[in-house]
């Protein structure tokens, strides 16, 4: 059987840990990109600021370095300069400088095991000797795609070319190492924060789902529940439905074989006498014919009876109404104890056609069946319509005990239960829900309900 509420509680859990995971993911690059586009601005102009100052001092030291190889000692700076680095130095936002010659080679660096190191092949390096300024954002402990090592700080590389003027060549390249730190860890701080509000609402939305799921798993089982009851009932409705129509056709198969088949051969009889004694004056004759009538008459009526209790032609002819009128009638003349109050408070086109014949052949079963065991000497027929539903009820009830508890009917005879069986079976198979209840007194509730 399926498991709906592990499959999705599951399945739910692996999706929403997947969104977790991709919007952390997207966060992450869009945070990685807000802090590259702030940090290349600001330390673009932090380079700028800082060498504009120095430059008359930098092109002197980059002229006595143009030659330098890769390998070569390091060159003295100028005074003016040295100076200068060493102001800027003293900001803690910049971490080191480099000056790269014509050849790219390291001309200086406030690091000096760097000095003389060949970075021709550096991008950074090669965009600031054609015109543009080289940027790239350094996270600790991460590669470094420009210089090839690894960092131990978070750290903006600028590289700014160093000319006189704008039309002037290319001196070197000027490159500065600023501190971005702080920014990268604000970013990382709301990244946690984000993330664990995240983790919250998911989760709140999974424990959501979890509990709508729960609830629908919940509605499914009890409607699953109650096909399973519906279909076990309707099985048993058709086995009881089978057996009923082959006692049906058992009681017509006896009630032709003796009373009609036995009338005509008393008829038979009576017309072979007839035939015997046809030389008997007319008196004897018109006896044997006279006796020979009411056999007839006798025969006729049985059809008669047969035929209406298979389909009784006033419902086609008349109605239901006025059928149950007239078998109202004909029940309180077998049954002159009993008597048959009638409420029907709707007209025959309020009633479905197909649901006509079976209202008559629950009123017949179940008054049938009241005739032999109720002691109230009297039977409540109801019909009525009720919020688009046509409603049935029959009921022995005496009046005086009308207002008592009634119990769930599981008490009776077996053969006290047969019209009310078929009752429910005629209703369920319709289309109807049919209920049963007992009262204290022996009284009887039935009621069907069809919803138009």
């Amino acid at each position: 059987m399926f498991k709906l509420l592990r499959y999705y509680s599951v399945a739910s859990l692996i999706a929403i840990l997947a969104t977790a995971v991709l919007l952390i993911w997207f966060y992450r690059q869009v945070a990685i990109q807000g802090i590259v586009q702030l940090a290349e601005r600001s330390n673009m102009n932090l380079a700028q600021i800082a060498m504009d100052p120095i430059k008359p001092a930098l092109l002197e030291f980059l002229g006595t370095a143009a030659d330098l190889r890769p390998g070569s000692a390091s060159l003295p700076l100028p005074t003016e300069l040295a100076g200068s680095i060493k102001i800027l130095m003293q900001d803690r936002f910049i971490v080191k400088i480099k000056i790269y010659n014509r050849q790219g080679v390291v001309a200086f660096s406030t690091k000096p095991a760097e000095v003389g190191t060949d970075r021709s092949d550096n991008q950074g390096v090669i965009a600031a000797m054609h015109g543009g300024v080289g940027n790239a954002l350094v996270y600790r402990d991460t590669f470094n795609s420009f210089d090839g090592v690894t960092e131990t700080d978070n750290l903006m590389q600028t590289y700014l070319p160093v000319r006189d003027g704008p039309a002037d060549p290319i001196q070197g390249v000027f490159e500065l190492y600023a501190d971005v730190n702080n920014l990268v860890h604000q970013t990382e701080r709301t990244e946690f924060i984000i993330m664990a509000g995240a983790i919250l609402i998911l989760s709140a939305l999974y424990a959501v789902l979890i509990v709508i799921v729960r609830r629908a798993n919940y509605i499914i089982e009890l409607q699953q529940r109650t096909i399973r009851e519906r279909t076990e009932t309707l099985e048993i409705l058709s086995a009881h439905m089978l057996k009923s129509e082959e006692l049906h056709k058992k009681k017509i198969a006896f009630e032709l074989h003796e009373g009609l088949a036995q009338t005509l051969s008393a008829a038979k009889l009576l017309v072979e006498n007839g035939q015997n004694h046809r030389v008997c004056n007319a008196a004897v004759a018109a006896e044997c014919v006279g006796s020979i009538i009411p056999v007839l008459q006798e025969a006729i009526q049985e059809v008669r009876t047969i035929a209406t209790d298979l389909w009784p032609s006033s419902l086609d002819d008349l109605g239901l109404l006025p059928t149950i009128n007239w078998f109202c009638r004909e029940f309180e003349q077998r049954h002159p104890g009993i008597r048959v109050e009638k409420q029907i408070s709707l007209q025959e086109r309020d009633i479905p056609t197909p649901l006509k014949v079976i209202l008559y052949r629950i009123i017949v079963s179940v008054l049938d069946d009241m005739a032999q065991y109720t002691n109230t000497g009297r039977v409540h027929l109801a019909l009525w319509l009720d919020d688009n539903a046509l409603v049935l009820l029959i009921d022995d009830t005496a009046t005086e005990a009308r207002d008592t508890t009634v119990t769930a009917l599981t008490h009776l005879k077996p053969q006290l239960r047969a019209g009310f069986d078929r009752m429910e079976e005629l209703a369920t198979l319709s289309g109807g829900a049919f209920t049963a209840s007992r009262h204290s007194d022996g009284g009887m509730t039935l009621r069907a309900a069809w919803h138009r």
